[in-house]
């Protein structure tokens, strides 16, 4: 679990001061994942080898290595103190850039995590809380454009659970796109082939059997003896 209690705010000479979040629901703890906590308990490791390390570098020069600050932050520098986050901002841009990903802004990952949620299936509550919002409104009115998206894949959820061998195909990306300009226009069945194979073995055997049928009964005689006069 992770508690929100501050955040750090640089103005445009990257002076920097610890500050309250914006609204009363900003301040919330936040349940980590199993992916995030592994990776903050190895961080964690990480942090104490680099204190273990300035603190020897400190006693040995201590005119260059100045104290390590014990500065409570999770991410910091090899020396405690936290980064400047318009420093991690650039560094972000930079690394988005040396890969060749989309120009993305380090904030817009929150973003992304919050469409996740979203397409996981959490509700906007949930949205709300994860992301500290004011207000419903504010968390409804940013991500709304997105529930269309996620509640037909919500109406597929349970006929994806239903195993179904004579059943609808899931239609492709490009029946998908056909629907959304035709939406009056239902998907076809598509049949089982081998079903239909054994269907029409079976009413070959049945037409078989129904004309040996007729060729072995016997006429009534009374018939014959209408018919000869």
């Amino acid at each position: 679990m992770a508690h929100v209690s501050g955040q750090l705010v640089t103005d445009s000479n990257y002076n920097m001061w610890q500050d309250t979040p914006k609204s009363r629901s900003g301040r919330r703890a936040i349940a980590l994942d199993y992916a995030t906590l592994a990776l903050l308990t190895a961080w964690r490791d990480v942090q104490k080898a680099q204190r273990a390390e300035w603190e020897e570098k400190h006693r040995q020069d201590p005119k260059t290595y100045g104290p390590y600050v014990d500065s409570g932050y999770v991410f910091t520098q090899p020396d405690g103190r936290p980064h400047n986050p318009q420093n991690v901002s650039q560094a972000f841009w930079r690394f988005i850039q040396r890969l060749g990903l989309p120009p993305v802004r380090l904030h817009d990952l929150r973003h992304c995590a919050a469409s996740l949620s979203l397409a996981a299936g959490l509700s906007m509550k949930a949205i709300q809380a994860l992301l500290g919002h004011s207000s419903y409104q504010l968390t409804a009115d940013t991500y709304t454009s997105l529930l269309p998206q996620f509640e037909q894949a919500a109406a597929n959820a349970p006929l994806d659970l239903v195993p179904r061998r004579n059943g609808v195909e899931k239609p492709t990306d490009e029946q998908a796109q056909a629907a959304k300009a035709h939406p009056m226009q239902l998907p076809v069945p598509v049949h089982d082939e081998e079903g239909i194979e054994q269907g029409a073995t079976t009413a070959s055997v049945d037409e078989e059997t129904s004309d040996r049928h007729l060729r072995v009964v016997r006429s009534d005689p009374r018939d014959e003896a209408l018919g000869a006069a």
